[in-house]
């Protein structure tokens, strides 16, 4: 994964939680926020993987 899959990630991560935050369901807030988790743990995988290149 390259550079543009890491400011993807980011940028959906943020998102997600911006959604959440906005969200007056509590449902729709948990969902979002587990979006944003995954994405997270998207960014730990890349980030790691990129620092030993």
């Amino acid at each position: 994964m390259g550079n543009r899959d890491l400011e993807y990630f980011v940028r959906r991560e943020r998102q997600e939680r911006e959604h959440a935050a906005r969200a007056d369901d509590t449902t729709a807030r948990r969902v979002h926020l587990e979006m944003a988790e995954r994405y997270s743990a998207k960014l730990r995988e890349i980030v790691p993987a990129t620092l030993q290149a």
